[in-house]
């Protein structure tokens, strides 16, 4: 028994030896070859390609400049969705006839004064302000925070100015 074992490991070992010369002799065999043109031209296909342009011819400019536009989704800013966020209310003191003054959240216009008040999702580190250049005369804003649970703004902070971007601050939430 164990010598038909002994027996198929060696048939075993010696095919294994011969294959092993065998793809050693054809790479060695295909690597002279390549020194011939004649049958370079059926190996390597990267010599057919020697010589040609294989970038297209883009232009380096374009017609109209590049504007980036931001995609809107179901979830728009889902990444928001996974932070906490709290409520600020701004009231104007005298509503303005003129309806150019907007709130902006990090340098974005984010609402306006339709009715005089607006109420707005802050995330902790937001930035707020009140962009009130187009107004020519002075106008006040209160600022409420609701369950008084921010350490910046203060509730009850008023807000007052014309044709200047009026800060508010940098939001702060109290750690719980």
């Amino acid at each position: 028994m164990t010598n038909s074992k002994d027996n198929w490991m060696e048939r075993g070992e010696a095919i294994l030896f011969r294959l092993l010369v065998i793809c050693i002799t054809t790479l060695f065999i295909s690597q002279l070859l390549l020194f011939k043109e004649g049958t370079r031209i059926y190996l390597s296909k990267v010599d057919q390609m020697e010589g040609e342009r294989i970038t297209a011819a883009i232009p380096l400019h374009t017609d109209t400049p590049l504007q980036i536009v931001e995609e809107t989704t179901v979830i728009k800013h889902y990444q928001n969705l996974l932070r906490k966020s709290k409520v600020l209310l701004i009231h104007m003191v005298k509503p303005s006839t003129e309806s150019d003054v907007f709130i902006m959240v990090n340098g974005k216009r984010v609402d306006g004064f339709t009715k005089g008040n607006s109420k707005i999702t802050i995330y902790d580190g937001d930035y707020v302000e009140i962009d009130a250049t187009a107004l020519a005369q002075p106008i006040q804003f209160i600022i409420n925070v609701p369950d008084n649970d921010l350490l910046s703004p203060q509730d009850g902070l008023i807000v007052e100015g014309s044709k200047r971007i009026l800060p508010i601050g940098k939001i702060k939430f109290k750690n719980e």
